[in-house]
C-alpha cells in the first residue's frame, strides 16, 4: 500500500473544514529533539505499524499520527487495558508540532468520551476501539467521512465505538453488508456478537 493512495483516499473523503485533532494546544517552545526511530515501551508495535502503513509519525509512547493529525491511533501502555486519553505518555513535542499536534499542559482541560475527543473542544471526531467497553487501541478520526479500516491497521478489529461529531452519522460495513449506524453524539460499548470484529470499512451521512 503506497502512501499516496492512502492520502488520496482519506483527503477525498475528508470534510470541507480542516482542523487539528482535539485535545491540542501549542507545545512548549523549548522541547528537545526526538530520536529518528520508534522509541519507548511500544517501539516494536509502532515500528510494525509504520512498516505496514507508511507515512505516519510516532508522536508519543502510545500514539502514531497520519495526515496532519487527522488520523491517530493510540495504543494502551504495557499492562493497561485501555488506551490513554490524548496522546498518551512522553509526547514527542517536535514531532507532534510537525504533525499538527500538541498536548495540553493541563489534563483537566481535556474533554472526551471514553478517550474520543468531545465536541466541546473539537468537533467532527469519531473513534473505533479494538475491544469491548472502549478497551484496547483507539483509532481516532477528525474531519474525515469514510475509509477502509485496512488502510490504518484495524480491518475486522472493532468491538466498540464513539461518535462525538455534531452533524455526521457514521455507517459501518463488512464489505457491502451494513453492520451498524453511529448517530452523532453517541457510542456503543459493544457492537454485539453478530458484528464483533467484522467491520472492514465505513462511510458517513451528513445530518
Amino acid at each position: 500500500m503506497k502512501v499516496t493512495s492512502i492520502a488520496r483516499r482519506a483527503l477525498v473523503r475528508a470534510g470541507a473544514a480542516f482542523s487539528v485533532v482535539a485535545l491540542l494546544v501549542a507545545a512548549p517552545a523549548g522541547a528537545g529533539a526526538t530520536p529518528a526511530g520508534p522509541t519507548g515501551p511500544l517501539a516494536s508495535e509502532v515500528e510494525e505499524l509504520l512498516a505496514e502503513h507508511p507515512g505516519g509519525v510516532q508522536v508519543s509512547d502510545n500514539a502514531v499520527a497520519w495526515l496532519g493529525g487527522r488520523i491517530l491511533v493510540v495504543m494502551p501502555s504495557p499492562g493497561e487495558a485501555v488506551a490513554p486519553k490524548g496522546l498518551g505518555a512522553n509526547v514527542r513535542y517536535p514531532r507532534a508540532r510537525a504533525a499538527g499536534l500538541a498536548e495540553p499542559a493541563d489534563a483537566a482541560e481535556v474533554r472526551d468520551v471514553h478517550g474520543c475527543p468531545s465536541g466541546t473542544t473539537k468537533k467532527d471526531n469519531y473513534c473505533f476501539y479494538e475491544n469491548r467497553d472502549w478497551g484496547g487501541s483507539r483509532w481516532q478520526f477528525a474531519d474525515t467521512c469514510g475509509d477502509e479500516a485496512s488502510d490504518w491497521g484495524f480491518s475486522a478489529k472493532t468491538s466498540s465505538w464513539v461518535n462525538t461529531d455534531t452533524d455526521k452519522t457514521i455507517i459501518a460495513y463488512a464489505g457491502s453488508s451494513r453492520l451498524w449506524d453511529e448517530p452523532e453524539n453517541s457510542g456503543s460499548k459493544y457492537v454485539g456478537d453478530a458484528h464483533n470484529d467484522k467491520m472492514t470499512r465505513w462511510d458517513c451521512r451528513k445530518d
